[in-house]
């Protein structure tokens, strides 16, 4: 407690000076102390002795602090938005993406992201980034060191004054990695752009606040789950290079990564086009296959987590640390750590995760990359925990008609509220993936959902976020007060009637504008689907006429259904579309009949291949001699060539074993005569 009370009484401004109550609190000095628990990928286990620290006397005392930031180079020390150096990109606490090279910073808890070279948050108006916990979603987490919105050119000096307070920037972890400057905060983590002085690159470093320290529990699992992401070598993953314990708490390196996050890239863009989601899915199906055949399950998948390098592939970063963060909160709080929108339903109900419980979190992604809008955005914390347990998510197109129905059957297994229904693994999802994405024409790929973008990239104001924490300037007080006695004022009171004119006409737009929402986007807009199957195709029609909703009829073969009766309907009946929406009617063409193949004289290694393409299958297969057939092909087939059978039907087969051998008596010692009569 000494030592974290000389750290804030160096860190507050001394007295007397105005105090930017806007900035985010810097966390307790992660100063390395003592020996560390370190892992390291690729490295031989290393465990630094106590020569290698800082005297630790250096920390504690807030002169010594002060002497040792002045007298590091500047480089070190400041958090300068423009600087070139460490350029690159790292997660935040949560795993959002935080991008050295523009200055992201990632907020885990209301998904945006933060540009320090403009000063700029997108406006991230989904309810669906809030976290299942409660107390760390109440956090502004990953926000940049100042909340201020003023111009980009007056943050940077606040940077600056971050940068002398923070009192890891310009410091060295392990007398190995300096620190050089400060990318995020977020709910469970700081993280830095750093440099390895032992192999000469720049990574980032990730130090896990203070206070989770205090669970043995979570101490242990982040160790465990350090080494274990740290065993994962893949393209499409964010290497963890090393991690140890600083001052008790833990801190993780990583590789920096060029570029910006995907939540970055749906704020500027709305929606991306079908190609460019499914190859961004691609990869991380990639990840999460190699991941899951190492034993690691993410349980956090979300587009903060997926990295978007400007040259190669697509990453994903925080593999792991969501299970040790969900240990504590369960063990605290009875709640799991998550985004909500994305989260799973057995993590909500039973906080049990297996590798289909990601590819649930990929399905949501998923949809939100092809519409620009998460299934249940509209709904509470609460009620899209509720909805994610009862309810089918809805097919992208209802929301986008032009999406194929191969694309909305995959969404749907993957995003689908029973782990069963889901695909077995993130390696059968990737298969379904690479061939769906390969039947699809060049002009479909091409095509993108009509979304209005989150976030004006040439913007340079900060958007306040709905349901952020925002600190209110000290000065705040004193104005109040000077409103106050301003009022006692004669002229105050001529407002009055302005004042309450411009609230009405407010209150009037407001209703307005929420009437307009109710009926365009929100609940109003919604009808449910009525229960047609059964019904011919004209009858589901006329049932779905006066809904005005776009009806489009699929047909396929059923061995139940009748010919030209609906099996069922996309939604199905029961469910809700949107008014503008498309209903799918899934009609019968009755059992499918084929035309049986000729398989005569056709070699036995051939014959399962034919049957297959013609939707058959093999019998029993028997074997005789034959005069003529030649050995291992068909002499007779049943049912024969030619014949129209339904769909899977055996098909019997004979194989030649070639000519019947003859026996011939031994003559040797017979004379000619009595050698021909004994051959004949």
């Amino acid at each position: 407690m000494g030592l974290f009370r000389n750290w804030r009484e160096h860190a507050t401004q001394t007295e007397g000076e105005p105090t930017d109550s806007t900035s985010v609190p810097p966390p307790p000095p992660p100063v390395p102390y003592g020996n560390e628990d370190k892992v390291s990928a690729g490295e031989q286990d290393y465990t630094a002795s106590p020569d290698e620290h800082p005297d630790p006397a250096d920390h504690t005392d807030p002169a010594a602090t002060d002497r040792q930031a002045s007298s590091a180079p500047a480089g070190e020390r400041s958090i300068d938005a423009n600087a070139a150096d460490g350029s690159g990109s790292a997660t935040d606490a949560d795993g959002a993406d935080v991008s050295a090279d523009s200055a992201d910073y990632a907020d885990a808890a209301d998904d945006s992201t933060t540009d320090a070279h403009s000063a700029k948050v997108p406006d991230s108006n989904d309810d669906p980034s809030k976290n299942v916990d409660e107390g760390d979603a109440s956090q502004a987490d990953g926000e940049p060191p100042s909340n201020s919105d003023e111009e980009a050119s007056e943050d940077s000096s606040n940077d600056d004054n971050v940068a002398l307070t923070d009192p890891l920037v310009g410091m060295k972890i392990s007398d190995r990695y300096r620190v050089e400057k400060l990318l995020a905060r977020g709910g469970m983590a700081t993280v830095y752009v750093a440099y390895d002085e032992r192999l000469e690159r720049p990574v980032a470093v990730k130090v896990m606040h203070p206070h989770l320290a205090e669970y043995d529990n979570f101490v242990e699992r982040f160790r465990r789950e350090a080494r274990s992401a740290a065993r994962l070598i893949h393209p499409s993953v964010v290497t963890v290079f090393d991690q140890g314990t600083v001052a008790g708490s833990g801190y993780l390196v990583m590789e920096l990564v060029n570029g910006s996050n995907l939540r970055t890239i749906l704020n500027e863009q709305g929606a991306l086009t079908l190609d460019q989601s499914l190859a961004y899915i691609e990869s991380v199906l990639n990840a999460l296959a190699f991941a899951h055949a190492h034993g690691v399950i993410h349980r956090d998948i979300k587009p903060e987590n997926v990295l978007v390098p400007k040259e190669g592939n697509v990453k994903v970063a925080d593999f792991g640390l969501a299970g040790a963060a969900s240990d504590v909160s369960a063990a605290t709080t009875g709640s799991v750590m998550g985004t909500v929108a994305y989260l799973a339903p057995e993590l909500v109900s039973e906080n049990e995760a297996d590798a289909r419980s990601d590819l649930f979190s990929v399905g949501i992604m998923l949809f939100e990359m092809l519409t620009g809008h998460t299934p249940f955005e509209e709904l509470s914390v609460y009620q899209t925990v509720k909805a994610h347990a009862e309810q089918d998510i809805p097919a992208p197109s209802e929301l986008e008609p032009w999406i194929p129905t191969e694309v909305d059957d995959f969404v749907c297994s993957l995003a689908a509220r029973m782990r069963s229904d889901r695909p077995h693994s993130a390696q059968d999802a990737l298969e379904q993936l690479v061939r769906i994405r390969s039947q699809l024409p060049e002009s479909l790929l091409e095509r993108k959902a009509d979304v209005e973008p989150a976030v004006d990239s040439q913007a340079t104001d900060r958007i306040k976020l709905r349901g952020e924490t925002v600190a209110l300037p000290v000065t705040a007080t004193k104005s109040t007060q000077s409103v106050r006695i301003e009022k006692q004022h004669p002229k105050k009171r001529r407002r009055t009637p302005l004042i309450i004119a411009t609230v009405i006409t407010l209150l009037i737009a407001a209703g307005a504008s929420f009437t307009w929402w109710w009926f365009e986007y929100g609940p109003g807009s919604y009808i449910t689907v009525p229960n047609i199957a059964g019904a011919t195709v004209e009858e589901g029609q006329r049932t779905l006429e006066p809904l005005n909703v776009q009806v489009l009829v699929e047909e396929r073969y059923d061995d139940v259904v009748p010919e030209s009766i609906i099996i069922d309907t996309r939604p199905s009946g029961g469910n809700q579309v949107h008014k503008s929406g498309v209903v799918t009617l899934l009609v019968s063409l009755g059992v499918e009949m084929v035309d049986v193949p000729d398989l005569t004289n056709k070699p036995a290694d051939e014959i399962d291949d034919l049957l297959a393409g013609a939707k058959l299958t093999r019998g029993d297969t028997t074997e005789e001699f034959h005069e003529s057939v030649p050995k291992g092909k068909v002499i007779s087939q049943s049912p024969e060539s030619g014949e129209v059978v339904k769909h899977d039907t055996a098909v019997n087969v004979v194989i030649s074993k070639g000519r019947e051998p003859i026996s011939v008596p031994s003559v040797v010692g017979l004379t000619v005569d009595e050698a021909q009569q004994a051959i004949s």
